[in-house]
């Protein structure tokens, strides 16, 4: 090519441009193997030499069939400062091609809270409560789950010879619509409470059905979630479990803390360690309860012994064949049908039947303020006796207020309390001397052993009567 040369090289391609003689001033150009970019290094001539000249430049970078993106502007500033100072200038871009612009699919992304799952923990708190670190995503319907990014086209690029260059398409996480998750322009959105869960696919479905293969513990933290809970290992000491459908488990079930807004199928026992309390929104089924607080709106069936536990129940509390009551506090609506109630030795059991309970603890809990509150009257009085003040005037008005309103919510709490006086104690082995039954608040204490015999209410005698058990 005379006074420039060309030759390829896998990194890059080199051009010599010169204005003629070897004295002149030249420029060495690089091109990138992409044909993107071209870069070049400008040298001053000899002392006889000629100048290196812009028409000279862009007239060889044509003949080589670069043609666009020249950068004429930079190219006759170096042309200009290497003349002038006499040395070279390197490394200066005069040519940039159109990068090409990637396109972008749509796609959808999920929000980060629910795939990372890492819990935020308070560096400056005292205690991390890692019972309540949860390894699952839970969502409520009609609650985001992704965002929809719609697609970005792509744009074609130009390399210095003016030649189009193609664009990639970007590889984007593939996420659908599974059952229970419902597809939006906006996004995709949970058509139901429960669990989210992403196949190997990219499915996002939502499942109402909680299932734990190894129970619950630190891999699975605290259970909170919307729909059916089935439990197939056990729960760890000090795991909380909130389910708002229903709980099945197949093995002993250890109660911290259990709300079940449905029903509880256990076919194992339910043990509390007399520290444990369960609540249940419908019925209860066990092998056995011992040593918890169990309240339930629905009836409670246990095929073996209810020992050393306080029950609650709107319904009834219905024994197995050889059900025992032993050792209980036991409120319940309905009534109660069991094989053997006390024992001949050890803690009294204690049976309310046709009792509200829910209304019974809120009995309880205004006769306690109640007391709390004539005590701090009763010291108010007696500090105003001593210096009477109006601060203190004022704290024994706010006092009497508070006693007259809590006398208030009693005086409505006890005409609902009572509210099934046909309510029965059915026994179909023995009941033992020292428990005490009671059935709308009219007390009766069992004095002697007796066997299959039935308690009711007779209304005229305002007493509790007995019969013999008859079997249906």
């Amino acid at each position: 090519m005379g006074d420039e040369k060309q030759h390829d090289d896998q990194e890059k391609t080199i051009l010599y441009i010169r204005q003629g003689d070897p004295k002149d001033g030249f420029a060495e150009v690089s091109i990138s193997p992409d044909k993107l970019s071209i870069t070049a290094n400008f040298y001053p001539p000899a002392a006889t030499g000629s100048f290196l000249t812009y028409p000279n430049v862009v007239g060889k970078l044509e003949q080589n069939g670069i043609t666009a993106g020249i950068l004429h502007d930079i190219i006759q500033e170096t042309i200009f400062k290497t003349n002038t100072t006499h040395t070279p200038e390197k490394n200066i871009e005069i040519a940039k091609g159109i990068v090409p612009v990637s396109e972008i699919p749509e796609h959808f992304v999920i929000r980060k809270d629910l795939v990372e799952r890492k819990p935020e923990i308070d560096p400056n708190a005292l205690k991390i409560d890692w019972h309540a670190i949860s390894a699952f995503s839970i969502v409520k319907a009609r609650e985001p789950i992704a965002r929809r990014i719609e697609k970005v086209p792509g744009v074609l690029g130009k390399n210095v010879y003016g030649e189009e260059t193609p664009y990639q398409v970007k590889t984007m996480p593939a996420f659908s619509a599974g059952a229970n998750v419902i597809d939006h322009e906006k996004g995709l959105f949970a058509g139901k409470s429960g669990r989210l869960s992403i196949s190997n696919d990219g499915a996002i479905t939502i499942e109402e059905v909680l299932l734990l293969k190894k129970g619950v513990d630190f891999t699975t933290g605290n259970i909170t979630f919307p729909g059916d809970v089935i439990l197939q290992g056990k729960i760890a000491d000090g795991f909380k479990v909130y389910t708002g459908g229903s709980l099945v488990a197949n093995d002993v079930v250890d109660v911290t803390e259990i709300v079940c807004k449905k029903d509880m199928i256990v076919q194992a026992g339910i043990e509390g360690k007399g520290r444990g309390a369960l609540r249940v929104g419908g019925t209860l089924s066990a092998k056995y309860i011992q040593n918890c607080k169990v309240a339930v709106r629905g009836d409670i069936t246990v095929s073996g012994s209810i020992v050393q536990s306080k029950v609650y129940s709107m319904g009834f509390i219905r024994m197995g064949d050889s059900g025992k009551l032993v050792g209980c506090e036991c409120i319940v609506i309905g009534g109660v049908k069991a094989f053997d109630i006390g024992a001949p030795r050890g803690t009294k059991t204690y049976i309310r039947c046709g009792t509200n309970f829910t209304i019974q603890q809120e009995l309880d809990i205004a006769n306690k303020q109640l007391v709390l509150f004539s005590v701090k009257l009763q010291r108010a009085e007696e500090a105003y006796k001593e210096s009477p003040d109006e601060k203190i005037e004022h704290a024994i008005t706010a006092i009497k207020q508070k006693i007259a309103e809590t006398n208030t919510k009693i005086m409505s709490y006890l005409p609902n309390i009572d509210t099934n006086d046909a309510a029965f104690i059915e026994v179909r082995g023995t009941i033992y001397p020292g428990t005490e039954l009671e059935i709308c608040h009219v007390p009766y204490t069992v004095t002697k052993l007796q066997k299959q015999i039935v308690f009711r209410l007779d209304k005229t005698k305002g007493a509790i009567v007995s019969e013999p058990y008859q079997k249906d």
